[in-house]
């Protein structure tokens, strides 16, 4: 019998938005992100368990202990390799499956946790991501197997910081891709600057119900967006900090953000230089 469950790692300290997975939402008054994540996540339907995987830093014993109050599951690891931290709080758990999470994504869907589980363990892959989603909805489903094969191979830095850089990048592990369709994908429902959080307690306010069971869903959001397309432009500035899994991969981002920025002399010296 396979045993999937939920990681959430998360950390109290972000550089451009600190303490953020403690604020409240709606700003007026809620559970905090953290909280409303792990409820969202424990809806999903084919989990067996849902742990939040911060880190043994000083710093983060109030994730510890909001965990202990509100009676969530809590795992503390490296505070600088993220793989290591997955590893083991999947073999505390006995978890063969993982479904990742991050601490910063409050709109993360229980029908589509339960949907690219679902995919992902009918295909037999090591690896399942998902894309046509606002970014902050996007989840990843990873073997064990695959993250300890990873931890194996992973000789620099960033792919311990980063969970799946390394299992997406190499080229030995059997990867898919469920794909979603959204009306609002280029939405960002992801908390990193104040203006995110600005944008996720205008939508909280408008759509969490604390005294309702079911989540609202990316058809309610979608729904509030085209009744309100103002939203997009609260957090529309922000550009999204990446792990990219090659060099020409990151240049071609580059290149599109220098496009969208009117940047054409730097563009055309970039490509003279042959970086791209």
């Amino acid at each position: 019998m396979v045993r999937a469950g939920a990681i959430i790692q998360a950390r109290l300290g972000s550089e451009r938005l600190p303490n953020k997975v403690l604020l409240p939402l709606p700003f007026n008054g809620g559970p905090t992100m953290l909280e409303h994540i792990v409820a969202r996540a424990a809806a999903a339907t084919g989990l067996s368990k849902v742990v939040v995987a911060t880190t043994d830093h000083p710093v983060d014993d109030a994730v510890q202990h909001l965990c202990i109050t509100n009676q969530i599951t809590c795992f503390r690891g490296s505070s600088e390799n993220v793989l290591a931290r997955f590893i083991d709080t999947a073999k505390a758990h006995e978890l063969d499956v993982i479904i990742r999470l991050t601490g910063d994504n409050p709109f993360v869907s229980p029908e589509i946790i339960a949907h690219t589980l679902q995919q992902h363990v009918a295909s037999a892959v090591d690896y399942t991501t998902t894309e046509g989603l606002p970014l902050g909805m996007n989840v990843e489903v990873v073997q064990l197997n695959a993250l300890i094969k990873a931890a194996q191979g992973a000789k620099e830095p960033l792919d311990k910081e980063h969970v799946t850089s390394f299992i997406r990048r190499a080229n030995d592990f059997e990867k898919q891709t469920v794909k979603f369709e959204s009306s609002c994908k280029s939405l960002r429902l992801t908390v990193d600057y104040p203006s995110d959080y600005a944008l996720a307690s205008l939508i909280y306010a408008k759509l969490y119900k604390s005294d309702c069971l079911e989540n609202f869903m990316l058809t309610d959001i979608e729904k509030l967006l085209q009744e309100n397309q103002w939203l997009y432009e609260v957090n529309s500035h922000h550009t999204q900090r990446i792990a990219f899994a090659s060099e020409s991969q990151e240049f071609k981002e580059a290149e599109k953000i220098l496009q969208l920025g009117g940047f054409s002399r730097v563009l055309k010296h970039v490509k003279d230089k042959g970086y791209d």
